[in-house]
């Protein structure tokens, strides 16, 4: 593991105006983008433990509708993990040298809807990339063999330039050593160790852990300190990944490791 991808996924101001939920006994479910194509998914397909999409995008606030399109994407919670990305975004990961073996951690707005309402940028699953499938035609020939459905291989997808499919590993694999957790998945519940977000500040505000410390190029795109000696944070533009080199400080990749094992 040579790199962490923080990724930023599901609900935003934009695209589905509202935060999604953590429900009032801890648990978060991402609610992925409205999409305007056609889509393998509507939000009404959706299923999330007993809860279908429709009760939760209720929950959200959100004024889209059940019979809407979705872009749901990463898929961690069925018997194979994928993530697509594609154009500009893909080019970032492309140039940053985004391999095998690295990880993603997802994240998104979030809003607990008891009393005391607040919103946080939350890490709500992870993904280990096992492989790397590049280009339309080799995407829609591995969906069809693993008979899945996802929205970077659904019907035309020629709007997606430089499209490509992650796939995650079956297994964890931590220093050449496969840990007996998946290499993909949600987190159970929220928990104070994955919340990104400073403490009564506004969401894109970040503190990170003690174990970010004293690292020299640890940011490889976007992310810079405000503050080292403190660990905050601030990002620079409205990308969807921030890059962070575990060469950098092995230390990180502890931290992610523990919070899949702890959360996961």
């Amino acid at each position: 593991m040579k790199k962490i991808i923080i990724s930023r996924k599901g609900f935003d101001s934009s695209a589905g105006g509202a935060p999604s939920p953590i429900l009032a006994d801890g648990r978060i479910f991402s609610l992925p983008i409205p999409q305007r194509e056609k889509s393998p998914y509507r939000y009404k397909d959706l299923r999330f433990d007993e809860f279908e999409g429709t009760e939760l995008l209720k929950k959200s606030g959100s004024k889209l509708s059940p019979n809407d399109f979705c872009h749901f994407d990463p898929i961690l919670n069925q018997a194979i993990g994928i993530f697509g990305q594609a154009n500009a975004a893909q080019s970032e990961l492309d140039n940053l040298d985004v391999q095998k073996g690295d990880l993603f951690l997802f994240f998104g707005w979030f809003r607990n809807y008891g009393e005391k309402a607040v919103n946080l940028h939350h890490l709500f699953g992870w993904m280990q990339i096992e492989k790397i499938i590049k280009g339309e035609k080799n995407i829609k020939e591995f969906l069809a063999y693993k008979r899945l459905c996802h929205p970077h291989g659904f019907k035309d997808v020629s709007r997606y330039k430089n499209n490509t499919l992650y796939v995650a590993s079956k297994k964890l694999n931590f220093k050449n050593r496969k840990l007996n957790k998946q290499g993909f998945g949600l987190f159970k519940k929220t928990h104070e160790d994955l919340v990104l977000t400073e403490k009564n500040k506004t969401r894109s505000n970040w503190q990170l852990p003690k174990s970010f410390a004293k690292a020299n190029n640890l940011f490889m795109n976007r992310l810079k300190w405000s503050d080292s000696k403190s660990l905050k944070l601030n990002y620079k533009g409205f990308g969807q990944e921030f890059v962070l080199n575990v060469e950098a400080n092995p230390k990180i990749a502890n931290w992610a490791m523990k919070l899949i094992q702890m959360h996961g």
